[in-house]
């Protein structure tokens, strides 16, 4: 699938959770099928899909899983924002965060600020 949770080869189909890519958890499938809900619609109606940047969690973690799908071990891993390869990856960057406003803060800079709240159609 795509950074934007569409299913290559396919361009009206997308996915999400575990069905997405080795993707464990509650709070992935919430992202992910989110994001895939949202571009469906934007497919349907000829809008460009949206891409999350990776100065966000989720678009870091869709862009890095699919770099580590095309690693040797890449299949081996399973990715989760709780922890593992991916909490480490987080950390690093200066991704993770418990603070509320830092992170609002963050998503009002990247112009996604209730990017989920406008209506398409």
């Amino acid at each position: 699938r795509t950074n934007e949770m569409r299913v290559v080869g396919i361009d009206n189909l997308f996915c999400a959770g575990e069905k997405s890519g080795f993707f464990v958890g509650h709070t992935e499938a919430i992202a992910t099928g989110s994001l895939a809900g949202h571009n469906a619609v934007r497919q349907y109606i000829s809008s460009p899909l949206l891409t999350l940047p990776n100065e966000t969690c989720i678009g870091d973690f869709l862009s890095y899983s699919n770099y580590r799908l095309s690693t040797e071990d890449g299949l081996k891993i399973r990715h989760t924002f709780s922890g593992a390869e991916y909490f480490e990856r987080m950390k690093s960057l200066g991704l993770y965060s418990t603070d509320n406003e830092a992170i609002k803060r963050r998503i009002i800079n990247l112009n996604l600020f209730k990017i989920f709240d406008k209506k398409l159609i």
